[in-house]
């Protein structure tokens, strides 16, 4: 019996040993389980801070993704801005308003009003015919196609776009907002101040033929009679009634017709205005005349005695004894036949002025003239000597003597009167050598041809005109037309055959509109480069992964999450808790830097930019510098509304990652608090 109770003692005390061993080993796991625990949690502090940088990057790709590559990203900024009523509205209307208040020299050096003033159009006029011609709605449409429509092809959303744009009922608009306002504004005035004028002055330059003398206010006044504004206006009506439909299509071909012979009756009138207010005179004689009697006799006629006559004294001498009426007469006789060639009622030129009562009423001048310059020489003939009285006593005289005796003696009388006697008797030849040699020399009827008026023209510099002369009186003749082939002939003529080209691809565009595919787009690659080509389809396919996958730029997260989870809890409850945590601080930390922080700053730099960008607009501009302002205005509200509504989107997509953190988290809780660790013991087994 001792014996067994020794046994039974040493047996309690074996087990005892144990069981304190076995306490003591657990008791040292357990204090080496608190610690690796507590490692791991030490562990998630930097994968907390590396999770908080691939939570920034996933929202920011995601917000990249939804934005700036998406294509209707753009369209909504276009809208939000109101870019189509600030370009179509606010925009011109700034233009127009600091355009008025600009000096005229400056839009052209040669202008003498600002032509936005003297059209007589307000801004309001302006800016509504632009609003009717092209409504912002049309533009946004058209904008958001071209927006849309490539952009999903390039982002891999569609294996196809077409842009389709219809603009020809726009110019059918355009045209009438057009005559509109040439009837409303005072375009006929300003065509003149800026067209006609400074022409009329560049003309006036050269020598007129004739030796007209006219001012450019003279020559404008006639031309406003002959082409009232009336008659401008219809024509130019006219002239978009027959050019539209060839540009937009509807048909092949167009003639614009300008009838002229209306107006021909006035144009005679004014010129016959012009010409006789110019000097009738002048026209008659120096210009028509004179140049036929210098063709005739040449600039001077010798008579006998070495007695000269030039042709500006003959002329002279047929001017003074020519009635002021005939004279009238023969300038309105000269017009009218003018007129009628021009105009084309008479196939040529041909006047007869009739000199022959002229000359005759000239003799009596001309022969005066001629004794007078004989006397003169008879005056001036030098003292005789005494051998020289001699011969003359002895041998008599024929002639004009070599010289004159002084009177004061016997025979110096006699001899005097003997040379006096003679002189009177020579004067007959004089007489007759004006009959012969100048009055004989010039025609009885002078006759003008259009010849002469050409021979005029190149006289007076202006040869280049004569085939404008022809050309004129076929317009008259026949009316002014321009047809669809004069256009590509002139078109030809002045640039090329690209020209013409591009005047069918115009008028292709306006009547079928304009159709763009992506074949279009890669033809158009594949010509420039066919590498870029490839890219571009590499980067469409790229496009559409990113867009396809984009949530898998969470999956470093969800790693990460669930790394931390696992070093920083115990249980089931505890590793979600702790995963949803580092989230949650995570997502708040990107949610303050996406929204209040930001929002604090940004201001603050928005503003800057602005106040630097419009200073440096009001010191470099002269000209439109609170139109560049309103634009840089527009620029910068844009911009900021961009980044704000990116800096909007990430903070959004943060917050609700912050929310979805919260969920778990408080799940978890709930999960600890209300089931304890039951269901991880169940999942572990």
């Amino acid at each position: 019996m001792p014996t067994m109770g020794k046994v039974k003692k040493g047996s309690c005390l074996l087990i005892t040993h144990t069981l304190l061993v076995q306490a003591l080993r657990i008791h040292v796991m357990s204090a080496k389980v608190k610690h690796m625990i507590w490692i791991g949690r030490i562990i998630t502090v930097p994968l907390g801070i590396i999770l908080l940088a691939f939570l920034l990057v996933a929202v920011v790709l995601l917000q990249v993704n939804d934005s700036f590559l998406n294509p209707k990203f753009y369209r909504e900024t276009l809208r939000s801005a109101d870019i189509y009523n600030f370009a179509l509205n606010d925009l011109p209307r700034s233009f127009l308003d600091e355009a008025r208040l600009m000096p005229p020299q400056d839009i052209d050096p040669s202008l003498d009003e600002n032509p936005l003033v003297t059209s007589g159009l307000t801004t309001d006029d302006l800016v509504g015919a632009l609003v009717r011609a092209l409504p912002p709605t049309w533009v946004q449409d058209v904008v958001e196609q071209v927006l849309d429509e490539p952009g999903d092809y390039i982002t891999g959303e569609r294996d196809d776009f077409a842009i389709t744009i219809q603009a020809g009922d726009r110019v059918l608009t355009v045209v009438e907002e057009f005559k509109a306002l040439s009837r409303q504004a005072d375009a006929y005035n300003l065509l003149f101040e800026q067209v006609v004028i400074p022409n009329i002055e560049d003309a006036l330059e050269t020598e007129l033929p004739f030796g007209i003398e006219v001012t450019a206010d003279r020559i404008v006044e006639s031309v406003r009679l002959v082409v009232p504004p009336e008659w401008v206006q219809a024509n130019v009506e006219s002239a978009l009634n027959s050019i539209t439909p060839y540009a937009v299509g509807e048909t092949d071909s167009f003639e614009v017709g300008v009838e002229l012979s209306g107006r021909v009756d006035v144009a005679l009138a004014e010129i016959k205005a012009i010409l006789l207010e110019s000097d009738a005179y002048d026209l008659v004689y120096d210009e028509v005349v004179e140049p036929i009697i210098s063709d005739n006799i040449g600039t001077s006629v010798d008579l006998p005695f070495n007695i000269t006559i030039s042709r500006i004294e003959i002329t002279e001498a047929m001017r003074q004894v020519a009635p002021a009426q005939w004279v009238q007469e023969q300038a309105e006789l000269i017009v009218d036949a003018a007129g009628q060639y021009v105009t084309s009622e008479t196939e040529s030129l041909n006047i007869d002025i009739d000199l022959r009562d002229n000359k005759t009423d000239a003799r009596e001048v001309l022969i005066q003239l001629a004794r007078q310059k004989f006397e003169g020489a008879v005056d001036n003939l030098p003292p005789c000597s005494n051998a020289q009285i001699g011969a003359l006593v002895s041998g008599g005289l024929t002639t004009m003597p070599e010289c004159m005796p002084e009177g004061g003696s016997a025979i110096g009388d006699q001899v005097r009167r003997v040379v006096f006697d003679t002189v009177d008797t020579l004067q007959g030849q004089i007489e007759e050598a004006v009959d012969t040699s100048v009055l004989s020399q010039i025609p009885d009827t002078l006759t003008f041809t259009d010849q002469t008026l050409k021979n005029e023209l190149i006289a007076s510099g202006s040869s280049e005109n004569i085939d404008l002369l022809d050309d004129v009186r076929e317009i008259i003749e026949d009316g002014w037309t321009y047809t669809d082939q004069d256009l590509r002939a002139d078109l030809l003529e002045f640039d090329s055959q690209d020209s013409v080209d591009l005047l069918d691809d115009v008028r292709s565009f306006l009547a079928d509109g304009w159709v763009y595919t992506e074949q279009d787009l890669r033809d158009e690659i594949r010509d420039a480069d066919p590498d870029v080509l490839a890219n571009l389809d590499d980067g469409r396919e790229w496009f559409k992964r990113a867009r396809t996958w984009r949530f898998l730029v969470y999956l470093p997260v969800v790693l990460l999450m669930i790394i931390i989870a696992f070093l920083g809890g115990r249980n089931w409850a505890g590793r979600a808790a702790w995963a949803a945590g580092y989230l949650v601080i995570s997502s708040a930390a990107i949610w303050v830097l996406f929204g209040p922080v930001y929002s604090g700053l940004s201001d603050e730099g928005f503003d800057r930019a602005r106040e630097e960008a419009l200073e440096s607009i009001s010191l470099e501009s002269e000209n439109f510098v609170g139109t560049e302002s309103l634009v840089m205005n527009k620029i910068l509200d844009t911009g900021e509304f961009i980044v704000d509504g990116f800096a909007s989107g990430v903070a959004s997509k943060a917050l609700i990652v912050f929310i979805i953190g919260i969920i778990i988290l408080a799940a978890a809780i709930l999960w600890s608090r209300f089931f304890g660790d039951e269901i991880g013991r169940i999942l572990d087994s």
